[in-house]
């Protein structure tokens, strides 16, 4: 029994080795080519660990180190210790980490440069993210989920899977400044529902009335939980033959209100409800103004690329629901040809950062759309060159410190939008995004078949029984909204 206790123990050893020690080492005068690219990239103290793999190699020897720590991985691939990768960084905070690179490629050991990992002194203590994960095609609504991922380690797991509802498509879901606890999530199809929990309270909306075009969609929260900006949007999508542009969204008819989430009440005005295209209402952190996207009708002539959409903010008074009569237009897209969408403000009132376009209302299908941010205190824009890449980077949130961003990414394979944080400090500045760490980054990657989408960070576990949801999607009674002119 004792001899077959050892055999087993050899056997685990065996295959669960930690790699081939390096003998031979040959030195090269190059940076070891990693997958993700995670050469110089700035990271908050207690990211997950930033794993990756060296292209073409048969095993790594990589050591960490700083301020007196280190901390080793050998094996395929570089897969450091949770724990281990927590103290390490936290350790360097406002410091680096040097990142020491052997691998074994075609038999031979190389010893590649040096490299830095960047430890913030910017906390990013929230607990993780919650994103939409979609097949890039839109192939089928019941491979749809909502998900959340723990940034701190690699858990991650459904908050509403679509085969949970039957096919039904999920999306819009937003929690109020990064608080769970106030989260709305929308459900289209035989089943259509807006759920809203607040105060520790659950209901499901019926948002269609015969006052409005269509439910409510693009959601934000007022700061106080008590109203929730919404745009009405029928939309379109259109499929093309050419292999450089498949597939446009675009609005038939679009306009902006508000719910008072209280009284289960919409609450319309006419100047946000006109002939242009009203979509994206934001309120500031104040919640004492509102943003958002206005379009003039070009699609009801056919020509979609003169859809472009301008930015706008009017003062919003939370203490009887009605907004000011001064619109004022801070970007104008007829003056700069170019399209602006979805406007997101920094949590500490400073920044407005959107998508800008060469037109579009959905500009994740642009390859040349960017991330542009906005100065709220001198009204200055810019191009956050050091965020942006040759591809689509689109729907992008702040952590609830507003010093992190996530923004979607069509970088990597030029197909699936992925996840890449930046850190951003008080003057706007932004540090070499890095790809949302995972376990072993090239099996997950080249193996996911779907795009993230819509992703925000949230302070706190989204607690949500996904059996209940179900159960009320299909049979809880719908709350019909009301609605008010004001």
């Amino acid at each position: 029994m004792k001899n077959f206790y050892y055999i087993i123990l050899f056997l685990y050893c065996f295959m669960f080795s930690c790699g081939q020690k390096p003998e031979n080492v040959k030195n090269v005068d190059s940076l070891p080519d990693i997958f993700p690219d995670y050469l110089g990239v700035t990271v908050p103290v207690n990211i997950a660990p930033l794993n990756f793999n060296v292209k073409n190699s048969q095993d790594v020897y990589v050591e960490l180190s700083g301020n007196g720590e280190k901390l080793i991985s050998e094996g395929e691939y570089a897969d450091f210790d949770i724990e281990k990768w927590h103290l390490l960084t936290q350790k360097n905070i406002g410091g680096k980490i040097t990142v020491s690179v052997t691998a074994k490629i075609l038999d031979e050991w190389k010893k590649f440069k040096d490299f830095d990992i960047y430890v913030s002194k910017d906390s990013l203590n929230d607990y993780g993210l919650t994103f939409r994960l979609i097949p890039p095609g839109y192939e089928t609504f019941a491979h749809i989920g909502i998900y959340q991922r723990n940034i701190h380690n690699f858990e991650q797991a459904p908050v509403v899977d679509g085969m949970a509802i039957q096919g039904d498509c999920m999306n819009c879901h937003v929690p109020n400044h990064a608080n769970p606890k106030e989260f709305q999530l929308h459900v289209r199809g035989r089943h259509s529902a807006t759920f809203i929990r607040r105060n520790g309270e659950e209901k499901y909306l019926q948002t269609a009335t015969d006052s409005t075009i269509a439910n409510c969609m693009y959601a934000y929260w007022h700061p106080s939980g008590k109203y929730i900006a919404y745009s009405l949007n029928l939309i379109h999508q259109t499929f093309f033959e050419d292999t450089t542009k498949y597939i446009e969204v675009y609005d038939n008819a679009s306009d902006a209100l508000i719910m008072d989430v209280d009284k289960n009440q919409l609450i319309l005005y006419d100047k946000l409800m006109t002939e242009d295209f009203e979509s994206y209402p934001v309120f500031s952190p104040d919640g004492k103004t509102l943003f958002y996207c206005s379009s003039k009708p070009y699609v009801k002539s056919g020509i979609l690329d003169k859809m472009r959409y301008s930015l706008i903010k009017v003062s919003f008074d939370d203490k009887i629901g009605k907004i000011g009569s001064d619109f004022d237009t801070l970007i104008n897209a007829e003056q700069i040809q170019k399209s602006i969408t979805h406007p997101r403000p920094s949590y500490d009132g400073r920044f407005l950062m959107f998508c800008m376009a060469d037109y579009s209302v959905f500009p994740i299908h642009h390859k040349e759309s960017d991330l542009y941010l906005l100065n709220l205190e001198d009204n200055t824009m810019r191009n956050l060159t050091e965020v942006n890449s040759d591809f689509a980077e689109t729907f992008h949130n702040f952590s609830s410190n507003s010093r992190w961003f996530v923004f979607n990414s069509r970088r990597i394979d030029k197909i699936n939008n992925l996840l890449f944080i930046s850190n951003i400090d008080e003057n706007g500045h932004c540090t070499k995004p890095f790809l949302l760490p995972q376990k072993n980054p090239e099996e997950y990657y080249s193996n996911l078949f779907f795009s993230y989408n819509v992703p925000d960070f949230t302070s706190e576990k989204v607690e949500l029984d996904i059996r209940d949801f179900a159960r009320n999607i299909f049979n809880a009674p719908r709350i019909q909204v009301g609605v008010k002119r004001n």
